[in-house]
């Protein structure tokens, strides 16, 4: 009985209890699809610039304020869909490329009233009603996405950056009555596909079941466009032209649901 207790009590000793099996790592490589939505906004104006001119009077309307900068800045909603493919490597670096495209609600315009006015040594300057209009209708990126994972893989911190482009609509108009000849209207307009930048960052979570969330910011720049408005059609105006400048930027911060497969 002493021999097999003592038996009984090695056996006890060698059997340890199993080790618990290690948490799976998620792997982010794969081709994904998706879905997201934000808020657009930007800081823009449209700047007077060069102008050319053949008579007081155009000089004078300048003079006394008229021509100014505008302000196109506008905020709205985007919305859109996106895909991509990772490469995960080393072991926690991930790697890949995404495009995306969404709508963009950005459409603002800024107008300006002038009232009739005296420039000295040339008499009245006539009023004016002078506008300018800057609408982003929708945007695209095609990007690169460098990140690093923690927590099992599972949260990925990452930056990004690409090409950008958007149809974007740049307008100014002046409705008024210089020089007497009443319902003049002067107008230049560019409503075309912008080309550009864009650079940001975020972060993303993978669910189980091949979901993973992300929240991202982007910076974007689609350059500026140059409008010219020539006031030939104005009586006493032939000659007189003025540029202006406008900008096309903004930011953009969305929550987007991905799945890869």
């Amino acid at each position: 009985m002493a021999v097999a207790g003592s038996a009984n009590a090695a056996d006890l000793k060698l059997k340890a209890p199993p080790l618990a099996e290690a948490p799976i790592a998620y792997n982010w490589s794969g081709f994904y699809l998706g879905g997201n939505v934000g808020v657009i906004w930007s800081n823009t104006s449209a700047d007077p610039g060069s102008f050319t001119t053949t008579g007081v009077d155009f000089t004078g309307r300048q003079a006394v304020g008229q021509f100014p900068s505008f302000n196109t800045g506008n905020t709205g909603f985007t919305g859109g869909v996106q895909t991509g493919y990772n490469w995960q490597f080393a072991p926690n670096w991930v790697a890949g490329i995404e495009a995306d495209l969404d709508y963009a609600g950005l459409n603002k315009t800024d107008t300006r009233v002038f009232a009739a006015t005296h420039f000295i040594g040339d008499g009245p300057i006539e009023a004016n009603t002078e506008s300018a209009q800057q609408r982003l209708s929708w945007l695209g990126t095609v990007r690169g996405r460098l990140g690093f994972t923690v927590l099992d893989n599972r949260l990925l911190a990452f930056a990004t950056g690409g090409f950008a482009y958007g149809k974007v609509d740049d307008s100014i108009q002046t409705i008024g009555v210089p020089n007497g000849a009443a319902g003049v209207l002067v107008r230049a307009s560019s409503d075309t596909v912008r080309t550009g930048w864009t650079a940001g960052g975020g972060v993303e979570y993978a669910f189980p079941n091949n979901w993973s969330a992300k929240l991202e910011y982007l910076y974007y720049d689609l350059g500026s466009r140059i409008l010219n408005l020539n006031y030939g059609t104005v009586p006493g105006d032939a000659g007189n032209t003025l540029n202006y400048k406008f900008h096309d930027n903004g930011n953009l911060v969305r929550v987007g649901l991905n799945h890869r497969f």
